[in-house]
């Protein structure tokens, strides 16, 4: 019976790369039916003592089925998916503004116009003066043209109108037409519709 017990160690350390060593020394007190584990190199690796064999059977037996199980679970875990990396850090939140635009809206809260056209000036600056203009029906007198000083952009963003100037005839303007009446030269509005508020976006250079 200790011969197969023996036998059966020796080819379970055998299958672990170990070597396993049995005693057979039966004076009292010594380690007769004691075991130890050795490696290739003859270096002790359990139940070996300073020369004496210190594991019983059993605990040898143990020692070599825990070693199968670390090797299995070392396998095991190299198989073991790599982790995620981490997500990258969410960017800081952008500081508040400190400057609120001002927005308006050209064609909101029109003046009625009825009686003579509105000029409501948007923008004053050196060489540029921006101004909006509200006519309801108005036109200007063929013997009192307009003429000015510097030359004037005129957008019209509203409504219809026709307008001349000198040695022209009268141009019809729609939403989205514009046109450059040059310094010194005369021109007059010849009609503005009646049935709803005309809008227009003058720009004087200089």
């Amino acid at each position: 019976m200790a011969n197969e017990i023996t036998d059966k160690l020796r080819e379970m350390a055998g299958h672990r790369g170990l070597k396993l060593v049995a005693s057979r020394r039966r004076k009292p007190g010594g380690d007769f039916g004691k075991y130890g584990l050795k490696d290739g190199d003859d270096a002790p690796v359990f139940g070996i003592d300073k020369d004496a064999l210190t594991a019983s059977a059993d605990e040898i037996e143990d020692y070599l089925r825990g070693a199968t199980s670390n090797a299995w679970s070392k396998s095991a875990g190299s198989l073991k998916a790599q982790p995620r990396p981490k997500p990258a850090p969410a960017p800081k939140p952008r500081p508040k503004p400190r400057f609120k635009p001002r927005v308006e809206n050209l064609l909101r809260k029109l003046p009625a116009a009825k009686r003579m056209e509105a000029f409501t000036d948007l923008l004053k600056r050196p060489g540029i003066r921006i101004e909006r203009i509200v006519s309801r029906g108005q036109a200007t007198p063929e013997a009192e043209p307009m003429e000015q000083d510097w030359d004037e952009w005129v957008l019209l963003l509203e409504g219809a109108a026709g307008i001349r100037v000198e040695d022209s005839a009268v141009v019809e303007l729609a939403p989205g037409d514009h046109l450059l009446i040059e310094k010194g030269r005369k021109h007059w509005v010849a009609w503005t519709a009646k049935d709803r508020a005309t809008v227009w976006l003058a720009v004087h250079l200089g």
